[in-house]
This record gives structure tokens, C-alpha cells and sequence, in this order.
């Protein structure tokens, strides 16, 4: 775009601008061009997870103490990366002698931390994200069973089912669902309904998903009726950690 059109869309000075425009293109998300400016590639990365690990982060915690009644003592467990598995992850030294299998790095370092058994494969990092992918993991995960499996989601919607932003991520999922006996995904509110760029799970492959008051009824009952199991997590109320959900000795 043009900097003085963009100038008067957002109402500054083209002095201003130029200044803005020097601290983003340092950040890696524009590249000035003659006369003008244009988004980087880098720019379409995913939000660093610090940044993501702060949104909705009340409803997270609330999601991950719901998600924490559905594991037993002894139980294998999958984590995949992300900011409501990583608090579900900070929980999880409450329950003897669980061993989790996960692929995200800093979700094995707190749990090592916390003297939690962490099973993980090797693997390439990828920008934007502590999860380590490769053709390899697949493999691992192929031949790792797992009780139940707890996925994050960019998205979760009717028609795509659960989605991300990132295509690296496909195989992998694909093949923690092979392994895993319950899949729940972790959703909060504003994933509800959202698509994202790659649908990774259909509907049918979900048997539960934990989510929060604030997610949209019309939405949820239409999941149901897909079969998915829906758990409320309530931002008030700490559930009981050994509930008895149907799911929790399955």
C-alpha cells in the first residue's frame, strides 16, 4: 500500500508512519517497498504463544481443572502443544504416577520440573511454537499407546471440525488420534465456531470437548448432536478432581 494512503486510513502523519513502519519491518512483519510498504511472509506466522498463552486465560485455567477430573491415577496421557494444555500440564502433578507423551517442549520441561514421567520424541522446532515436528514423530506416536489424548484447538467448527493454522500439524495429530483411546479437545469460547486454514480432526473423531460458560449453546448442541460429549468448565466453581464422569475411568 501506498504510505500516504495508509496514512489517511489510519489518520496519522506520514512521519509517524515511516517511524511505525521501521519498528514492524525490524519485527519482521512488513518490508518497505518504493513509495510504499507491504506485509512480510513472516507476518502470516502464528501469534508467539507467550502473547496467545494471556488471551481468554481465566477460561483456560477453568477448562484445564475440568479436563483434570477425566485422568486417573496411572493413566498414560497425550498433550499437544499449546496454551490450555500447558495450564491442564501444570495440574497434572496431582495425579500419582501419570506419564504423559507430548511433543512440546515447554510442556516437558515444566512437567519434568514438577517430577512428572514425560515420555517425548525427537524432532525439528518450528517457529512460533515450542512443538517439535518431523516425519519421525509420526512414527513414535504411531506406536504409543495413550488413554486419553487432550488437544488445543485454533479453531472448532461445524463444518471443519477442529482446525489449525498450521499444516505441519496434521500428520502429527493424525497419528496421536491413532494411538489414543479418548480424544478431548480443549476449546475456550472465542475457538468456538472459529475456522482456521486446516481442518485436523472431524467431528466424528472427538469424543469429548471441555470449553467454557461463555461458548455459544447453538454451536455446542449441534456438536452433540454429532456424538461429542460436552463438558462446561465453570470460572466460579473448582470441580472435583476424581469426579465420576462416565469418561473418567474409561
Amino acid at each position: 500500500m501506498d504510505i500516504e494512503e495508509l496514512a489517511n486510513i489510519l489518520g496519522v502523519s506520514p512521519i509517524t508512519l515511516r517511524r511505525d513502519l521501521k519498528d514492524l519491518e525490524r519485527q519482521g512483519l512488513v518490508s518497505k517497498v518504493w513509495g510504499g510498504v507491504t506485509l512480510s511472509p513472516h507476518s502470516f506466522l502464528e501469534t508467539p504463544i507467550e502473547d496467545r498463552g494471556v488471551e481468554n486465560l481465566d477460561e483456560k485455567r477453568a477448562i484445564a481443572r475440568t479436563a483434570l477430573t477425566l485422568i486417573k491415577p496411572g493413566d498414560i496421557v497425550g498433550l499437544g502443544g499449546g496454551t490450555t494444555t500447558y495450564e491442564l500440564a501444570k495440574l497434572l502433578r496431582s495425579i500419582p504416577n501419570v506419564q504423559v507423551v507430548t511433543n512440546a517442549v515447554n510442556i516437558a520441561y515444566l512437567l519434568i520440573r514438577l517430577g512428572v514421567k514425560v515420555i517425548m520424541p525427537g524432532g525439528y522446532s518450528r517457529e512460533g511454537s515450542y512443538t517439535l515436528n518431523d516425519n519421525r514423530i509420526e512414527e513414535f506416536f504411531k506406536s504409543t499407546y495413550m488413554d486419553k489424548c487432550f488437544l488445543g484447538a485454533d479453531g472448532i467448527d461445524i463444518d471443519m471440525g477442529l482446525t489449525t493454522t498450521n499444516p505441519a500439524e496434521v500428520p502429527l495429530i493424525t497419528a496421536m488420534l491413532s494411538s489414543s483411546n479418548l480424544i478431548v479437545v480443549l476449546a475456550d469460547y472465542s475457538k468456538i465456531g472459529r475456522k482456521r486454514l486446516i481442518p485436523v480432526v472431524p467431528l466424528e473423531k472427538i469424543h469429548v470437548l471441555i470449553t467454557d460458560e461463555k461458548a455459544p449453546q447453538n454451536i455446542l448442541s449441534f456438536f452433540e448432536k454429532k456424538g461429542i460429549k460436552i463438558e462446561i468448565a465453570s470460572l466460579t466453581h473448582e470441580p472435583e478432581i476424581y469426579s465420576q464422569s462416565e469418561y473418567k475411568f474409561k
